[in-house]
């Protein structure tokens, strides 16, 4: 009799279990169709967001980004418009434009400008995670193309070098 049960049950949670899945896979199905007709603009935004983070050091604005969100926290709004405004002049003077972007950067802008915490951090975290998404995408590049990888690597070395050769050119190196 225990028995019977325990297979009764064991053969109900397994129906349930493959309708469960069915259901998932019909859902998944579902949001792969809808989101694969938005997706030819959002990857034109991104890719032109991609294209303009490239040239910029992806580092920098993260970090300018990281520091305005701790401003705003602390309510201190002109510095955290500093650094936003900071992140738009570098990316102002990149080509393409990554309009779609610059948008966003404008929205942290005004809301920052108006003191609305919320909203200016709402705005800013997403933002930084279209940077995340943009710089996830130029990695999955990297690793196609090793090309690519090492010309950010070089990009990265020119900097470092760059920080290097004013160091060395100290004139305070007697000691």
């Amino acid at each position: 009799m225990k028995y019977q049960s325990i297979v009764v049950s064991s053969v109900i949670s397994i129906s349930i279990a493959l309708l469960s899945i069915l259901s998932l896979l019909v859902n998944v199905h579902a949001q792969t169709n809808a989101t694969s007709q938005t997706a030819p603009q959002s990857n034109q935004a991104m890719n032109l967001t991609i294209q303009a983070l490239m040239k910029v050091d992806i580092s920098d604005i993260k970090n300018s980004l990281a520091n305005a969100k701790v401003a705003i926290i602390n309510k201190n709004f002109e510095e955290a418009l500093t650094g936003v405004r900071d992140v738009e002049t570098q990316l102002l003077l990149v080509d393409p434009q990554p309009t779609k972007f610059m948008n966003d950067i404008h929205k942290v802008t005004n809301s920052i400008a108006r003191s609305e915490v919320e909203k200016s951090l709402d705005a800013l975290t997403k933002v930084q995670v279209d940077i995340i998404r943009a710089e996830n995408e130029i990695l999955k590049a990297a690793v196609a193309n090793p090309q690519l990888m090492q010309q950010i690597n070089n990009n990265g070395q020119d900097i470092d070098e760059g920080e290097e050769g004013e160091e060395s050119t100290n004139p305070d190196t007697d000691t």
